[in-house]
């Protein structure tokens, strides 16, 4: 599946910090803005939920979303946690990718805080559940509903011979919406900024960085959104079925739990 990226001529605004972007994944168009503004990020984040109620999912939105690091510090020790520092939101065809302030200097973004937690909005993405764990220790911002991709496609798909839990996003992608969401990604690491602008003392996203995060993000909306239809048909509501899958997940938590303490019995 091919991918590009356009920026929007004459998008850029000086008084609101932020670029828009066409991204084409495949057949489809996303409009992408980049923002580390909190007015910015707030205002879009109401008009695309304004746009984007589904029909077939009443009083629910449906929401790709993922948090990153630019890097990965490691001690002596292991891994370092440092904050996240990027954030992607898939809704429809729009996608935002908010620069997150350093919590130790900056308060929590409230907008953001209220968006995730609002019980008709459903967050699905790779791994979602730790990196909730972490933006709520880090930035105060806690997801509602949270669903892991991974899990629904186990639920959703209901193919044993798959191990679908085990799956990266790409091969989830083409497990779940079919070869041609094949994504081809560059053999190296995608650096993040361009050189630095005069007019603002924020780097800007590079071009590639923008294209990427773009495409994840929106694989993250469109698998979401295709199991959620598998499980519960197209007319029902996908909060049933995130309460279904966080559900079947603390079910199987619970069964590995007995089967140790029966084994460390057994040991005895």
């Amino acid at each position: 599946m091919e991918i590009s990226v356009e920026k929007i001529e004459g998008s850029t605004d000086v008084k609101y910090f932020y670029d828009s972007y066409t991204v084409h994944i495949g057949n489809h168009r996303i409009l992408t803005v980049v923002t580390y503004c909190e007015i910015t990020a707030g205002k879009w984040l109401k008009q695309a939920k304004k746009a984007n109620n589904s029909k077939s999912l009443p009083k629910t939105l449906v929401v790709g979303f993922s948090v990153e690091r630019q890097n990965d510090y490691y001690s002596r020790y292991g891994l370092l946690e440092f904050p996240y520092e990027l954030l992607h939101i898939c809704i429809g065809s729009h996608c935002l990718l908010y620069r997150l302030n350093d919590p130790d200097l900056y308060k929590p973004p409230k907008f953001l805080a209220h968006f995730l937690s609002d019980p008709e909005v459903i967050v699905v993405g790779m791994g979602i559940k730790d990196k909730s764990s972490h933006l709520e220790k880090e930035f105060q911002v806690k997801i509602k509903n949270a669903v892991d991709l991974n899990e629904l496609a186990v639920k959703g798909m209901k193919r044993d011979e798959l191990d679908l839990g085990r799956y990266d996003l790409d091969r989830l992608a083409k497990a779940v919406l079919g070869k041609h969401m094949d994504v081809l990604r560059p053999g190296r690491k995608i650096e993040w900024f361009k050189r630095k602008r005069p007019y603002y003392h924020s780097p800007e996203l590079n071009d590639e960085k923008v294209m990427f995060t773009t495409a994840d993000a929106y694989l993250c909306y469109r698998i979401g959104s295709q199991l959620f239809d598998m499980i519960h048909g197209k007319a029902s509501s996908a909060i049933a079925a995130a309460a279904a899958v966080a559900a079947a997940a603390k079910s199987r938590k619970n069964k590995k739990m007995k089967k140790g303490k029966k084994n460390k019995k057994g040991k005895k």
